[in-house]
């Protein structure tokens, strides 16, 4: 994990108090007598204290989130400050805003304003708990047909199934993946597909979890790639060894579990005297991290005749690097978690990820080729999920 230097948590602290500020003015402007907001500020200050000092001493013990395989001291302060900031910096807009009406004598408007977010505030720390509590372990099951221009009729309504972005270290105990793996067996796959985020930080995140990645049965075979977290460059080492030793068992746990892991390779499969290739690239790193995928090589020993379907963890690396220039007609992927938030609606969903990456969740076509983003199963930074719920892909490809 690079470390923040102490510039940024001094713009950030003062932002956090502006915020704070003007939430506060929000709602005092909405109470009704002078006793009533002196009894509101004790408490409003006293909170907002506590609540401030939780998120100070994340950023004053750093060992106890960069150097420890126990989240939960991290996860306690990420739930805690979302649930206490998000509602807050819509307070502080709708205040700012306000005063503009004033500023021109519409002092109904302003209130009306201030008391609509006050009310929306409501319900967004109704919608954060939910998600904290019970969200997160919601699974969901996205059935999706792809017709593929090259799909030979002898691979017509190929099952595959994708998962993605595990994160094993936000889970307590084995029930969710048991409840997974026990849905995935039911559409009986013929392939299940694995995009990258086993784990957060280290390979012990594995252990206790292994019978239910290996009671996970695929006709054809079970095949992974890396994610960004599988590498460990967001936590301190005491040494690169430490680190490389680490990244050896990771990569040995997963092939223990029954996955083919594919680093900057491809495997073949024949169903139906069809041949399969399954390419796997290991991550496609952003600066400052490290850049690891190499799909020219992945591609090296593939046959020009096969069908290949091809997995890359970044989305983004589909749109800038496979489209250009590879002819790859599906490409699945991970990543975004479709920010763990969103809105659906109307059979209309959509995720704040939109603003961050082009690529955040579901099918994509251009030309003849298809991504699939998948949202993620586990959980990063936030300890829950509002409305973006665990998500198991199945994928039944279509010859045209």
């Amino acid at each position: 994990m690079r470390g923040i230097p102490s510039s940024g948590v001094f713009i950030f602290f003062a932002l956090v108090l502006i915020i704070e500020l003007l939430a506060y003015f929000s709602i005092r402007q909405l109470l009704p007598q002078p006793k009533v907001k002196k009894t509101f500020s004790y408490g409003y200050w006293l909170m907002s204290a506590l609540l401030v000092g939780i998120l100070a001493s994340g950023f004053l013990n750093p060992d106890k989130i960069r150097e420890t395989p126990n989240y939960q001291f991290f996860y306690f302060v990420i739930s805690v400050s979302f649930f206490n900031l998000l509602p807050k910096f819509l307070l502080a807009v709708a205040f700012v805003v306000s005063l503009v009406f004033r500023l021109f004598k519409a002092q109904h408007y302003a209130r009306v304003m201030l008391m609509s977010t006050l009310i929306l505030c409501f319900g967004l720390m109704l919608s954060l708990g939910y998600g904290i509590l019970f969200g997160r372990k919601s699974l969901r099951v996205i059935e999706q047909e792809v017709y593929l221009h090259d799909l030979p009729n002898s691979l017509d309504k190929t099952v595959v199934v994708q998962l993605s972005d595990i994160h094993l270290g936000s889970f307590e105990n084995d029930e969710f993946l048991k409840k997974t793996a026990k849905t995935i067996n039911q559409y009986n796959p013929d392939f299940i597909l694995f995009t990258g985020d086993m784990v957060n930080n280290y390979a012990q995140e594995m252990d206790g979890f292994e019978d239910e990645f290996a009671s996970m049965k695929a006709t054809y075979g079970k095949f992974a790639i890396l994610g960004n977290h599988d590498y460990g460059d967001y936590t301190n080492w005491p040494n690169q060894q430490e680190k490389k030793l680490d990244h050896q068992a990771l990569i040995k746990k997963i092939e223990a579990a029954g996955f083919r892991l594919l680093l900057n390779e491809s495997a073949e499969v024949v169903k139906n005297k069809s041949l399969v290739e399954i390419v796997g690239v290991e991550n496609w790193g952003h600066p400052p991290f490290p850049q690891y995928a190499d799909l020219d090589q992945a591609l090296q020993e593939t046959n020009a005749e096969s069908f290949k379907i091809l997995l890359t963890h970044d989305p983004a690396h589909w749109g800038q690097k496979v489209v250009p220039n590879i002819p790859i007609s599906l490409t699945l992927s991970g990543h975004t978690h479709a920010a763990q938030s969103g809105v659906q609606l109307a059979g209309i969903e959509f995720s704040p990820m939109y603003f961050v990456q082009e690529y955040w969740g579901g099918l994509y076509q251009k030309g003849n080729q298809f991504l699939y983003v998948n949202r993620g199963l586990g959980c990063v930074g936030l300890l829950g999920r509002v409305e973006m719920a665990p998500e198991i892909t199945v994928l039944t490809l279509r010859s045209k």
